[in-house]
């Protein structure tokens, strides 16, 4: 591949390559694949209205386009999918998936059909933060303040805190995208309780990573240092896109409110994001 590559800059041109790829990549698979043939299934303005009446909610401008260009696709991402009994006592829950419906067969949420995951998906970052508060851990951050005795209290203040934080909505799993809230900032977040990373520093930089296969963004490399003789694949080396967002460093970016929750687990010696591709010697920061 050319490693000299670039992407559409304007957003609503980058989302129709995507889905114009991905088509023509899934078009091409084996027809015992699953997700032969998939098409995504975008919404109108008219649905993204009316969705946002529904939930109390407001999609900003790159989520808007995502779904009115994106949103979903028509079939199964892959055969992996298992059903899921709705898990409620700790015991049934160790192991396994929080509060989660009897089955999700899109690999994107449909906003339309699948109203038991989307609930759950918009209750889920309020849960499992209050969870880790009142929990054995007793998680706190520390721009909260001196930690209360009681769980009520702690609940309390985190939950002051999160309605001022800009909004995180559900794309896929536990993946959401941040409202840049008037900062400019909207990454893609994983968000399991305390444990929230960065999965994309934008949109498009987390479909990137989503769809490196679909978008030919991945090439075999061979080195005889490497525990693979036959090879390894990784994204393209070279990409100047790519190489800039995933070594964006600690100190130089600002990510309001949630930042602290991104940096919660990471060593206080490394300039570096939790869970990131980002260098993590000190030489290299």
């Amino acid at each position: 591949m050319n490693k000299n590559i670039t992407f559409p800059e304007n957003l609503s041109n980058f989302l129709y390559w995507v889905k114009d790829t991905t088509e023509s990549y899934w078009s091409k698979l084996p027809h015992d694949k699953l997700i032969h043939g998939a098409k995504w299934l975008p919404l109108t303005d008219q649905q993204i209205d009316e969705l946002e009446l529904k939930y109390s909610i407001k999609f900003g401008i790159e989520h808007r386009l995502f779904l009115r260009i994106l949103h979903t696709i028509d079939k199964h991402y892959d055969d992996e999918w298992e059903e899921v009994k709705y898990i409620e006592s700790e015991e049934e829950r160790r192991g396994k998936p929080l509060w989660s419906p009897l089955y999700r067969p899109s690999y994107f949420y449909n906003w339309i059909t699948e109203k038991e995951w989307i609930e759950s998906r918009l209750a889920w970052i309020n849960d499992f933060y209050t969870i880790s508060i009142s929990g054995p851990g007793k998680s706190w951050l520390r721009s909260w303040g001196p930690r209360p005795e009681s769980d009520e209290e702690r609940v309390q203040i985190f939950r002051e805190w999160y309605q001022k934080a800009p909004r995180l909505l559900p794309i896929t799993a536990h993946t959401f995208l941040m409202d840049d809230g008037g900062h400019g900032l909207r990454p893609v977040m994983s968000v399991y309780g305390f444990d929230t990373i960065i999965m994309g520093w934008s949109l498009r930089h987390f479909l990137m990573l989503e769809f490196d296969v679909e978008l030919g963004l991945t090439e075999i490399y061979y080195d005889d240092k490497e525990d693979y003789p036959e090879g390894y694949t990784d994204l393209v080396k070279g990409i100047p896109e790519l190489d800039v967002l995933m070594t964006i460093r600690l100190n130089d970016t600002d990510i309001p409110y949630w930042k602290e929750a991104l940096t919660y687990y990471h060593h206080p010696d490394q300039n570096c994001w939790q869970g990131f591709w980002v260098p993590w010697s000190k030489s290299e920061l």
